[in-house]
């Protein structure tokens, strides 16, 4: 009977191994590192345009990086063709957005153009600044006084930095534009 005992015992122990290992294979397996993206802009009496890119990569100097959103733009001038009907930007969804295995890197890069003829300013707000499992980095230099006919750069880069688990991000950038006083 002590036998037949340590036999079943046996048996279900090997069993629950067998489980508790299936169960963390599927959690392993399971994991999503995704990032939701809205760039809306707020320009307001300038005439501005914009290029927006993303890109994914294995070290944060970029080199070799991957289109994961091919470049986006929009432009309000003043009597160009290129004026949009409502004379303001249209906003920005860059979609399928996401981490890599072995490429842990993620940028967006928005460059402003002055068309203006007096200087403006490009003011960011509601950008993430942290969340778990991802460091981020803002960049936004030279934004607060754009020259007529100059450009200006804002950058904002993801960098995975656990992946143990699932991250869900959001960047959902506002830009603000207007004439730097």
């Amino acid at each position: 009977m002590k036998k037949k005992f340590k036999l079943w015992a046996t048996i279900a122990s090997l069993c629950l191994a067998v489980c508790i290992m299936a169960v963390g294979v599927y959690a392993a397996s399971t994991v999503s590192l995704t990032v939701t993206s809205n760039v809306t802009f707020n320009a307001q009496s300038v005439f501005v345009g914009y290029k927006g890119k993303v890109e994914r990569a294995t070290t944060s100097e970029f080199t070799s990086a991957e289109e994961i959103v091919a470049e986006h733009e929009d432009w309000v001038t003043n009597g160009s063709t290129t004026t949009t009907s409502s004379a303001t930007l249209t906003a920005w969804t860059p979609n399928e957005v996401s981490f890599e295995e072995g490429k842990q890197f993620i940028r967006y890069t928005i460059t402003f153009q002055n068309n203006s003829g007096f200087n403006i300013k490009v003011t960011p707000s509601s950008v993430p600044t942290s969340t778990e499992g991802v460091t981020i980095t803002e960049k936004a230099t030279a934004l607060t006084s754009i020259a007529p006919d100059a450009t200006a750069t804002w950058t904002l880069t993801l960098e995975l930095t656990d992946v143990s688990g699932s991250v869900n991000i959001e960047v959902n950038p506002v830009f603000t534009i207007q004439q730097a006083v």
